[in-house]
């Protein structure tokens, strides 16, 4: 933490007039309603914690590649009936979640979760933005794990990503009804920075192998996708994709479906590093550990759906058997409450965003934080005071 620096904040210039002047900022400058909460005040965080986490995510995110790892992982983590063929070497991108714990009253990042998926890569950009006009902030913060990055470069790193040497017609930002997302906002921010627009993936057809849909009232093929659909959504849903998924058209992914599964919390029981906390796929076990408390995740899942962080051995005894290589068992960890607000202490979780461009070594990109008193850290939870989501700043 950089507590000065917080204490600062809420002191010098926090006033509820200019939170409200922030998030409308924010809306107007990306065009929509934000339907979370958003954070009174930026996380001014160390030096130190921001090594520690850009490190650690780029260490574990390049373990998720290595041929020991995928040897297992690529027959055992796909569904088979989500099974693509030309899976690359390595995801685009990725978000890796680190809480911040305590350990001999000194300040540590523990991994919760990390996905081969996109985040709100777009959206975060404008919400620094905003907090640094609203607040008037003349200082100059960087949102970034990366201290070389500068706003200027990262937007022609996500065009780069986004786009390739497509015509923005030819791409899209695929979800199953993008609007009604609560991320559209970042689906907007993404449109606004890269000129890459959201598609429905209702809305798309197949002709001979290709992929179209419609872009000034005219059928264009697609040829590169930002894929933000999540599949255990698709099945809720019951929606019938218009492709398939074992034999897909001829399209570029990014990032490809196939690496939501491959790095996701199974891979948490395979990962060596010391932000690490013990993990277990549940068909390995008998019965819950009893070691330490532990939490009941399912794999794929997202957004904090299913997450038991109170298990008991009955609970883990209900898990059909047949399921049980669907669910992990993961050491609990525990949060420490080092934000200093107003309404209370609260604790912090902080995504480290990581592009990996073709040629190029993975780069820990942007940040984005989650934070509040409850003990679950999805967007649903934090409505209070002071909760929400909100970014990190980090001194140049």
């Amino acid at each position: 933490m950089n507590a000065e620096r917080q204490e600062w904040f809420i002191r010098s210039h926090y006033t509820p007039e200019r939170y409200q002047r922030l998030q409308s900022l924010l809306e107007d400058r990306i065009g929509t309603r934000i339907e979370f909460r958003i954070m009174e005040a930026p996380v001014f965080l160390s030096e130190k914690i921001r090594q520690q986490i850009a490190d650690a995510a780029v260490t574990l995110v390049k373990q998720c590649t290595d041929t020991a790892y995928l040897s297992h992982a690529l027959e055992q983590a796909i569904p088979n009936r989500y099974r693509m063929p030309d899976i690359p070497p390595h995801p685009t991108c990725a978000v890796v979640d680190f809480a911040l714990a305590e350990s001999d009253s000194t300040l540590l990042p523990r991994l919760i979760e990390l996905q081969g998926f996109p985040s709100l890569f777009a959206y975060q950009f404008f919400l620094a933005a905003a907090y640094h006009d609203a607040y008037e902030l003349t200082e100059e913060f960087s949102p970034y794990f990366d201290p070389t990055l500068s706003n200027e470069e990262y937007q022609s790193v996500l065009r780069r990503w986004l786009r390739s040497d497509h015509h923005p017609d030819n791409t899209a930002l695929v979800d199953y009804q993008p609007q009604k997302q609560k991320t559209f906002p970042d689906f907007l921010a993404t449109q606004k920075l890269t000129g890459v627009a959201p598609t429905d993936i209702c809305s798309i057809i197949a002709r001979d192998g290709i992929l179209f849909h419609e872009r000034g009232g005219a059928w264009q093929p697609l040829r590169r996708i930002y894929m933000r659909a999540i599949t255990d959504e698709l099945e809720e849903h019951g929606i019938t994709v218009p492709f398939s998924w074992n034999n897909p058209p001829r399209t570029e992914w990014v990032v490809h479906p196939n690496w939501y599964f491959l790095m996701s919390k199974y891979s948490l029981p395979f990962l060596q590093h010391p932000t690490v906390p013990r993990a277990m796929l549940c068909n390995t076990i008998e019965h819950l550990p009893t070691d330490a408390p532990y939490v009941l995740k399912p794999l794929f899942a997202f957004a904090g759906k299913g997450v038991n962080i109170e298990p008991t051995d009955a609970d883990f005894q209900a898990i059909p058997q047949q399921e049980r290589s669907y669910w992990l068992a993961m050491e609990k960890v525990n949060y420490a409450p080092v934000l200093q607000t107003p309404a209370g202490n609260n604790y912090i979780e902080v995504r480290c965003m990581v592009i990996w461009e073709e040629g190029s070594d993975p780069r820990a990109t942007m940040s984005l934080i989650r934070t509040g008193r409850s003990k679950l850290m999805g967007s649903r939870y934090l409505t209070l005071p002071w909760t929400g989501a909100s970014i990190c700043f980090f001194e140049r």
